[in-house]
């Protein structure tokens, strides 16, 4: 025993020095391929060429974004006030008349809102609220715009998820591949440069300078952030903001590990930019189309026609009679009376209310059909991101920014509770008031500041679906592509310089 002990630690001793050697070497050789490459790239015009169209399309889109988000918000809040002074100020009145006058309410927005706008420009902004029916959203900006407008849109979502990828391509397509042609590949093995130090230091070049292109819109984000005056609709905003960092950080490094991967495969430049914007278009362009057209195959949605004509049908089933007579006649042994107009409360109020929660179900049954049919869609769509990176980071950047269909959903639950408890309050001041001589009584100012103002909070964000739906796909890709680009480097190492 006492011999293997000192024979393995006479035969570990001198590797010690070694390995620390080998990564001082390895630093090294990062430390100088960063710097080479970072010096070759400054006094390259194209890298400037490219960085400067790039720049110039995310200032453009950030600040279009951010004013079209500024002026939507104030043009939402001042409606929303002048709403609420409307419903406030409306008079003396029949409490079921005041439900039928209703209410606009506005679908508030983040400043995160300003990066992806998600399916915010193809839903509405705003619904009615009034007794008896559940309406839909109005106001949809897209409807207002041009059909090329509606197939193009800059903002910087499109920018990071489409044009950063491009130009990481068009700044590192000959990372490996035009050293091979130049021969010079060869003279760097000989000696004994680390291909991996050059790897990942020439990649992470290119994400420095793919990243150049976020910068407009974080100063946009942080300049609306400081002016919203805390109306953010989110409790968890720093969260959400950096997880959407976190996202595309990922994102582009994936593009970066699969660029230098493509570039050490490849024989030559040609092939590698060929089969780089090959990979561009499919997975940034193709993919997520293909994705869109696929899962409303998997499920479909009703027509609006189809969806209103069932919704009205069901709703012109009354409420049942005899429920309403054995609640009613319940109510006439409570209190000891025989008719109606003896109780103690206005059996008015108590039989709108019944009614009420008879389309509140009919509502609940069909409103819920649909959105479960949204959600699969949603997932369905999703799966597309354990393919394409870009469909993986615009669904976790989109339900980040609170413009998914799930917190869509979440807003006309919230618009919908907002409508079920202001008849609520006002058939409750029905029942409560009975009748003088045939006079009903009216309602006033006091009753209509009863209905607490409409204030809507996203619900804090489901990390277990956020994990499962994006962030394991989006992280499962950049593995990928690292385990690729570790592949090519082999492929490298094994003799294939030419």
């Amino acid at each position: 025993m006492q011999a293997n002990s000192n024979a393995t630690t006479l035969t570990s001793s001198p590797a010690a020095p070694e390995r620390r050697g080998g990564r001082r070497r390895w630093l090294l050789a990062f430390a100088g391929a960063w710097q080479a490459d970072w010096r070759e790239r400054r006094r390259d015009w194209r890298v400037w060429l490219v960085l400067g169209v790039g720049l110039a399309l995310a200032c453009c889109a950030a600040l279009s974004s951010s004013l079209q988000l500024r002026a939507t918000l104030d043009a939402r809040g001042a409606a929303g006030q002048a709403e609420q002074q409307r419903w406030s100020q409306q008079g003396k009145k029949y409490p079921h008349a005041a439900a039928h006058y209703g209410v606009y309410v506005f679908k508030p927005l983040s400043a995160l809102a300003a990066l992806d706008p998600g399916i915010e420009h193809y839903v509405g902004a705003s619904v009615w609220l009034e007794a008896h029916k559940q309406n839909e959203l109005v106001y949809r900006p897209a409807n207002d715009e041009a059909g090329v407008n509606r197939q193009f849109r800059l903002h910087p979502a499109f920018v990071l998820q489409v044009l950063a990828p491009m130009a990481m391509i068009f700044l590192g397509f000959g990372m490996f591949a035009a050293e091979r042609e130049r021969g010079t590949l060869a003279a760097l093995r000989v000696n004994a440069a680390p291909l991996g130090a050059l790897a990942l230091a020439r990649g992470a070049v290119l994400l420095c300078l793919a990243a150049t292109l976020a910068l407009p819109a974080c100063v946009a984000v942080a300049a609306l952030e400081w002016t919203l005056d805390s109306r953010s609709p989110f409790s968890d905003g720093a969260l959400r903001a950096a997880l959407f960092a976190l996202g595309y950080m990922v994102y582009l490094g994936s593009w970066a590990a699969l660029i230098a991967a493509v570039s050490a495969w490849a024989p030559n430049l040609r092939s590698s930019l060929a089969l780089l914007i090959g990979l561009w278009a499919f997975t940034t362009l193709v993919a997520p189309r293909a994705a869109v057209e696929l899962a409303q195959l998997a499920a479909p949605l009703p027509t609006m026609q189809r969806f209103r004509a069932d919704l009205d049908s069901a709703l012109g089933t009354p409420d049942d009679p005899q429920q309403a007579e054995h609640h009613k006649q319940q109510l006439l042994r409570e209190h000891g009376v025989r008719d109606a107009k003896d109780l103690p409360v206005n059996w008015a109020g108590i039989s709108l209310q019944r009614g009420e929660d008879h389309g509140d179900r009919i509502f609940d049954q069909h409103y819920g059909q649909l959105f479960d049919a949204m959600r699969r869609q949603s997932a369905a769509a999703a799966l597309a991101g354990w393919l394409s990176p870009a469909v993986a980071v615009a669904g976790l950047s989109s339900a980040l920014a609170g413009s998914d269909t799930e917190q869509h959903v979440q807003f006309i639950h919230g618009a919908e509770q907002q409508r079920r408890t202001i008849q609520r309050v006002m058939n409750t001041a029905i029942a409560a008031h009975r009748e003088q001589d045939g006079v009903r009584h009216d309602g006033d100012r006091s009753l209509w500041d009863r209905v607490p103002p409409f204030r809507f909070r996203f619900n804090p964000l489901d990390m277990g679906g956020l994990l499962a739906r994006h962030l394991l796909p989006l992280l499962t890709l950049f593995i990928a592509s690292l385990l690729l680009c570790a592949a090519g480097l082999r492929h490298l190492r094994n003799g294939n310089l030419r």
